[in-house]
């Protein structure tokens, strides 16, 4: 049987690094992440904020072909990313990253065992901005930096009318649903070692040696 473990958290917490972490430490693990399905980010910026003002529902978010994804991984089939045209195969354990855990009812159902990363808010949007400076400084030219600071600004902007409101709700939303809260603010390697000695605990399978 296939055990699916999502990794959850805000934008900057460190989601995408845990996940495929715990993947390798796993060894007999596929992943699959809903970044590379979800439609909403692609749409205007007043169509999100209604979206939010509506009480943001998880299920209206498009995420094209992912609980489908994960049904088809779940009942051993593979599965082509739409992001990277990679084959995803079928493993013992799926890692799923995902913003929405158990809250998006659509992919949700698919969970069995959710992992939350707790990480404080300003930790969260440090890590964003200081991922972009740093690719700023890496750019060759004048006009490569100065594009990294126009997305900067903007995405500063959005996180102020929009991000912060949303890390709110997720924190309120999605976080009860966890088995597993780790420490966002320590070192990856540290938290897949809580996890290896978690996991067994909520899973229907245990680790293999």
């Amino acid at each position: 049987m296939t055990t699916v473990i999502a990794v959850s958290g805000p934008p900057g917490s460190g989601k995408t690094t845990l996940a495929r972490a715990l993947a390798d430490a796993l060894g007999n693990a596929a992943s699959i992440h809903m970044d590379n399905y979800e439609q909403m980010t692609r749409k205007p910026l007043d169509e999100v904020m209604r979206w939010m003002d509506d009480g943001a529902p998880f299920d209206d978010v498009p995420m094209p072909g992912l609980e489908e994804h994960l049904a088809r991984l779940k009942a051993g089939d593979s599965v082509v990313d739409p992001a990277t045209g990679l084959k995803v195969r079928p493993a013992p354990y799926i890692v799923f990253e995902t913003q929405f855990g158990r809250a998006h009812p659509g992919t949700g159902r698919h969970i069995d065992l959710l992992v939350w990363l707790d990480t404080p808010a300003d930790v969260a949007l440090a890590r964003v901005l200081k991922a972009h400076t740093s690719a700023a400084c890496r750019e060759a030219g004048e006009a490569g930096c100065s594009g990294r600071m126009a997305w900067l600004d903007s995405y500063l902007e959005n996180y102020l009318k929009l991000v912060a409101r949303l890390v709110s709700l997720q924190r309120d939303k999605v976080r009860p649903g966890a088995e597993i809260v780790v420490d966002g603010t320590r070192d990856p390697a540290v938290l897949v070692g809580q996890l290896l000695r978690d996991i067994p605990r909520y899973s229907h399978r245990p680790l293999d040696p």
